[in-house]
């Protein structure tokens, strides 16, 4: 394996033991295995389309806090919402489905969004849509559509994008 590649498996194995929230020795091992399989599993897979810019390897390293720690303000806010739902303090009066463009994103640019938006009590990818180059997000607050699109697109634009296109 390149730098680069054991530098994308530590990383997706970091993600796995950060979302089981362990430290187990076996629970690394196994995200390690996970993470390499996926990796050459999906090798040539999920590359940018033709003619896209990538950022190169340090600068995407070099954003990814930055990624990281928007997406962890997303997941504050959305559990700060459904605990108000869950304790009685805010009815919920509009869960329903919110269409969004998939716009420039790149496969992994979609698995990504879905990824990341998903992380965020609250909201979670159902479909994409490859034929109409739509993500269909299921979220707890649908009632204005167009700013839930806005704001999984600031995400995609201001950080993600530089990441994972």
């Amino acid at each position: 394996m390149t730098g680069g590649r054991l530098l994308v498996v530590a990383l997706l194995a970091a993600v796995y033991l950060l979302t089981l929230g362990s430290a187990d020795p076996l629970d690394l091992a196994f995200g390690l295995v996970l993470a390499a399989a996926l990796t050459v599993g999906l090798r040539g897979r999920l590359r940018p389309p033709q003619g896209r810019s990538v950022p190169p390897l340090p600068v995407r390293v070099a954003i990814l806090p930055l990624l990281a720690g928007a997406v962890l303000l997303e997941v504050a806010k959305g559990t700060w919402d459904v605990g108000l739902l869950v304790l009685g303090l805010r009815p919920l009066e509009g869960p329903g489905i919110v269409l969004v463009p998939i716009g420039e994103r790149s496969e992994l640019g979609v698995a990504v969004t879905g990824l990341l938006v998903g992380l965020s009590p609250g909201s979670m990818l159902l479909e994409v849509d490859e034929r109409r180059r739509l993500m269909l997000f299921h979220v707890i607050d649908a009632r204005d559509p167009d700013a839930v699109r806005a704001q999984i697109d600031r995400l995609y634009q201001r950080w993600q994008r530089r990441v994972f296109p």
